[in-house]
């Protein structure tokens, strides 16, 4: 969920180069945001913090009263503008950077879900090991 339309689409096409992680939808903003969720109900959202017609924050916690079990982490490419405590308190995973390395992100995806994780020689290993 971004308003950065070729920013979401580079994001979703590195997604779904991993295995395991299906792109469920996009949206452009978070009204919209807040509809896709009610409807495809995903196990993941990346919602960005910015965006036009109603900021991510707000969409967020919108979508968590509807879809209690999904694991919504915020997006910005401001790593200041967020207080972390502030995200996590208000039932989110936590506060990703647009910049950060994409197997970090992944990481942070399979981790909310408890999927595991391929090791580096390739042997499936629980999240955190």
């Amino acid at each position: 969920m971004d308003d950065n339309a070729g920013f979401r689409q580079r994001l979703a096409r590195l997604l779904q180069l991993q295995g395991g992680l299906e792109i469920a939808g996009e949206a452009a903003d978070g009204r919209e945001a807040i509809t896709k969720a009610r409807e495809l109900r995903p196990d993941v959202i990346l919602m960005d913090f910015r965006m036009t017609t109603m900021d991510g924050f707000t969409a967020a916690r919108a979508i968590l009263q509807d879809v209690p079990d999904v694991k919504i982490f915020m997006l910005t490419a401001y790593p200041g503008a967020l207080d972390r405590a502030k995200v996590t308190s208000n039932g989110l995973q936590g506060l990703l950077i647009k910049d950060q390395p994409i197997p970090e992100i992944i990481a942070a995806i399979r981790h909310s879900v408890g999927a595991v994780q391929p090791a580096s020689d390739g042997v499936e290993a629980p999240p955190g090991r």
